[in-house]
């Protein structure tokens, strides 16, 4: 092989290792919620199994008043919370909106910069009414 292919060849693995790295990121995290465990303690987060996360740009969450909740703008990934709560995505670096949703849970919304680890999102239980009983994307 000469000097000129070894040179074009690591250049273009360079390239290749570069432009791969700038789209492959992550953000992963935990979902909680706050539990009474009697009527006297204080109330602690607990990781919440089967949470869904919407990741995306733009993301709008419109609560329907029935209970059917709708989600506008470009998703660009959507993932579930395993049994400690934790997920992971992967999308390319960039500033994000994350919808955490749940049914029967008020949802929460954040802004998030991709990479990133340890992500902490909570929501609470309904209470008042039973909203949030569906999702759906628009």
């Amino acid at each position: 092989m000469s000097r000129k292919s070894i040179v074009l060849c690591l250049t273009l693995s360079l390239v290749l290792f570069v432009a791969g790295s700038a789209f492959a990121a992550t953000l992963s995290g935990t979902v909680t919620t706050s539990k009474k465990e009697s009527q006297m303690a204080l109330p602690k987060d607990v990781p919440l199994a089967g949470a869904q996360v919407i990741i995306g740009k733009e993301l709008d969450l419109d609560v329907g008043a029935s209970g059917a909740d709708t989600i506008r703008g470009k998703v660009a990934a959507k993932t579930v919370t395993d049994d400690k709560g934790k997920f992971t995505a992967n999308l390319p670096g960039g500033k994000y909106t994350v919808i955490v949703w749940k049914t029967r849970y008020t949802p929460a919304t954040y802004t998030v910069t991709v990479p990133k680890t340890n992500f902490q999102g909570s929501i609470s239980v309904q209470n008042e009414r039973i909203l949030h009983t569906s999702l759906s994307f628009k």
